[in-house]
């Protein structure tokens, strides 16, 4: 067996549906596909009794507002009205999804009709469609702690908690990883001579792989995050200095060789856009074999950098598709922004001037390549499948754009404009930028980033458009797209783990993969989006989800005993995670986000007002805050989730506010005391509670938040449901594989009567089996279950 052919079994064995039928897809076509098997995947009859809505007597309609040209935002949940004294949740309403605007083209009113699932109930929404704007898009209202003053503490019974164990699995592996290992593919890019002791990366990093050098993006952005977070430990946080610094002198010294003369050959091209083919070859290609790698840097023009000649960056423009083959490509502006947004981290934590002048000379290079395309071309470019996906590029461009204020970057940041999915056309008719929802079916985590890269936009220019794509988009994901852990992809139709499904709201009807789905990659990215909008938005809902996301899934996704992690998480019957890259030497998208996420666990617990008057106590955590600019110190003390309650102490004195979040699960009671006294206040689920004080060294905080369960249907088959204990996703632990859902009996009433538990260890029995938080499951498990009530 030969060397590619061997890399290539690799490859399929951590991407199952890599290479296959690797087609491109546009405005009109699917992504490619696989044809999968049905079997195994139940089908329920319609009359099959669904939770709590076979108690439902009645469903209100509902009168909601919108703007011309804007479809209306629909909620997901309205009020019901039950028989037999049951006190039901809310009724979740599946909506029409339009794939455009015309319904609200002029002033006036219409009618929406939903339904209920399995039910005959169609709960009606009057439509009142208004010429003007009433509502201003948000200003950004908060701004985050550095990751230097927030500290990981021990829990109140002296335990490490799963935040201070992740973190450091993920801490101390790195601390002991060889940065040449990282440089390998740049160096041989260039043509350089390795150092002793340097060994290639695996995976995605190899040879012949077309993604290399996408995961030293992320170990940059790791080892910075690393070095800021070790502030306990001195000693540490100089190893991780040192390897920063290291990594960027060679990847510096590399980028001042492109487009520039050495020694040997006089003859150099600057120009990016005078980029000639390789040395004997007739044509651009991808090529990256020991024996058929172009390494002709010279000729690359100035400020290029990457593990790869420029070549697949020229072949995007002139159509390449996502493939194996010399004549194909795979997502060249993915791997740069991962690059570029690692330097622009390294700049953050160490204000490393190298690593921006790096930065800056590829933003230059990248610039002058797209300006001179016509935008036919761009929206061509940046809808092909895998081939055009182009990360966060707008965001890291606007960033460079705020740090430098060279607006070459604010303009390329432009460029990057997913107009299909943005705006819905060349002429801005619709997209989601008036609320439609144009991205269903398509690959999740190649647009999630492009819509951090919109919120990023707004921040720098204020188009309110921008900020609705990503409202819109987190709105719809979250309510529509969305699984139990939070992960928001994995379809079976089209028949591709990564993608959403075909439509919204049938995750059921379409999703469920059975090779998994739930990218650990598209929750990170979920989660940097929802932590973005919260700064301009604070609502609990947004951090509501981004709990969700970070228990149930960041979290779960990290092996038992040392820093393997997860790339698709299945959720069918009997499921069981796949670890992978315990030692950092082979990456997939989501070992490279694993590094990010367990390297800055403790990034939004704590947020303050934009006029450093007001504290916001987002998470509980067991962990301190150093508010440098106010003199303030703060300590979090709990052993949540093990406990409801936790304790907040002041160590100086000083005057602000604090809002602490009162949870959407919190229904069981909710109390705040303040130096053992309790506070008389309304406290509304769902909401953050403010307290206003001059307050005293020593003063301290008492928050209860009782919890209890909660069950979390799939969209459009509410039987099949996720139990929740407070925020905490609770698996029934299975001895194998199962070809049925697990079969479960509740009491409507109170589901707690039908579960016995350990409630300190998180520890429950139902019907004769066990269950324990999903990131405390490591064999086989079942997250979703077929729920009857007695």
């Amino acid at each position: 067996m030969n060397k590619l052919n061997q890399i290539l079994i690799s490859f399929q064995i951590n991407r199952i549906y890599i290479f296959l039928l690797m087609l491109s897809y546009h405005s009109k076509s699917q992504v490619n596909e696989q044809l999968e098997s049905q079997e195994h995947f139940q089908i329920f009859s319609n009359n099959t009794p669904q939770l709590y809505n076979v108690f439902l007597e009645n469903v209100k309609d509902i009168e909601i507002e919108t703007e011309v040209g804007n479809l209306p935002r629909l909620p997901r949940y309205i009020d019901g009205i039950y028989k037999e004294g049951i006190e039901g949740p809310k009724v979740r309403v599946i909506w029409p999804a339009p794939t455009d605007n015309k319904d609200v083209k002029k002033k006036g009113n219409y009618i929406i009709e939903g339904v209920v699932p399995g039910t005959t109930f169609t709960p009606k929404a009057l439509v009142k469609i208004r010429s003007k704007k009433t509502k201003k898009s948000p200003n950004l209202q908060l701004s985050t702690f550095g990751l230097d003053e927030v500290s990981l503490d021990l829990d109140k019974l002296g335990s490490n908690s799963k935040f201070i164990q992740n973190r450091d699995k993920f801490i101390l592996t790195l601390s002991k990883k060889n940065p040449d290992d990282f440089l390998y593919m740049f160096r041989n890019t260039f043509g350089q001579k390795q150092p002793e002791g340097a060994v290639p990366l695996s995976v995605w990093d190899s040879q012949e792989i077309k993604l290399r050098g996408h995961a030293t993006g992320h170990y940059l952005s790791a080892i910075s995050q690393a070095y800021s977070s070790t502030f306990y430990d001195k000693e540490l946080q100089n190893i991780f200095l040192k390897k920063i610094n290291y990594t960027v002198d060679v990847l510096y010294d590399l980028s001042k060789l492109s487009g520039r003369p050495n020694e040997n050959n006089l003859n150099f091209v600057s120009n990016p856009l005078n980029i000639p083919t390789g040395q004997g070859k007739l044509e651009y290609d991808s090529d990256l074999s020991e024996s058929g790698i172009r390494t002709d840097y010279w000729n690359w023009g100035e400020g290029f950098i990457s593990a790869y000649p420029p070549d697949q960056f020229i072949m995007l423009e002139r159509g390449a598709i996502y493939g194996v083959k010399s004549s194909q490509i795979w997502a060249p502006y993915y791997t740069l922004h991962k690059i570029l947004a690692g330097l622009l981290d390294v700049y953050d934590a160490t204000r490393n001037e190298k690593s921006l002048e790096i930065s800056k000379g590829m933003a230059k290079w990248v610039y002058k390549r797209l300006n001179q395309l016509p935008k036919e071309k761009l929206i061509s470019m940046w809808n092909l499948y895998i081939a055009g996906e182009y990360g966060g590029m707008n965001e890291v461009m606007g960033k460079l754009y705020r740090l430098t204020k060279d607006t070459d970057f604010l303009e390329a940041a432009k460029l990057f404009d997913n107009i299909q999915v943005f705006y819905g056309d060349e002429q801005h008719s619709h997209g989601l930028a008036k609320n439609v929802d144009t991205y269903r079916g398509l690959h999740a985590n190649q647009h999630i980033p492009q819509i951090i890269g919109a919120i990023e936009m707004y921040k720098n220019i204020g188009n309110e458009d921008y900020f609705n794509i990503s409202d819109n988009f987190w709105y719809k994901t979250t309510n529509d797209y969305s699984y139990s852990i939070g992960g928001v992809a994995g379809a079976r139709k089209p028949a591709n783990p990564e993608c959403f499904v075909a439509e919204p709201s049938t995750l059921y009807e379409n999703g469920f993969s059975q090779r998994g789905q739930n990218e650990t990659c598209a929750t990170y990215n979920m989660l940097k989006l929802t932590r973005q909008l919260f700064l301009f938005d604070p609502r609990e809902e947004l951090m509501a989800y981004y709990e969700k996301g970070l228990y149930n899934h960041i979290l779960a996704s990290v092996a038992q005993n040392n820093s393997a992690n997860t790339y698709h998480i299945p959720l069918r019957a009997g499921s069981s995670k796949k670890f992978g890259n315990a030692e950092m030497n082979g990456f997939t998208c989501c070992n490279g986000t694993a590094l990010e996420s367990n390297t800055k666990l403790q990034n939004s617990i704590y947020f303050k007002s934009i006029d450093n008057n007001t504290l916001y106590i987002n998470l509980f955590v067991s962990s301190s805050l150093n508010w440098k600019e106010k003199n303030v110190k703060i300590s979090q003390s709990t052993s949540f989730p093990k406990e409801d309650r936790s304790i907040i102490t002041i160590e100086n004195d000083s005057e602000f506010d604090i809002k602490i979040r009162v949870p959407k699960w919190a229904t069981n009671g909710y109390e705040i005391k303040i130096n053992g006294k309790k506070h008389k206040s309304n406290i509304e689920v769902g909401r953050y509670i403010k307290l206003s004080k001059k307050w005293k060294k020593g003063d301290y905080i008492e928050v209860i938040t009782p919890f209890q369960f909660h069950l979390e249907p799939v969209t459009d088959q509410q039987n099949i449901a996720s139990l929740f204990y407070g925020p905490i996703l609770l698996a029934a632990q299975e001895e194998k594989s199962l070809n049925e859902w697990r079969k479960i009996n509740l009491n409507p009433q109170n589901l707690s009567e039908s579960i016995i538990g350990n409630y300190k260890e998180l520890e429950f029995m139902i019907n004769g089996i066990k269950f324990l938080p999903f990131y405390e499951s490591f064999g086989n498990y079942s997250v979703y279950m077929d729920i009857s009530f007695k």
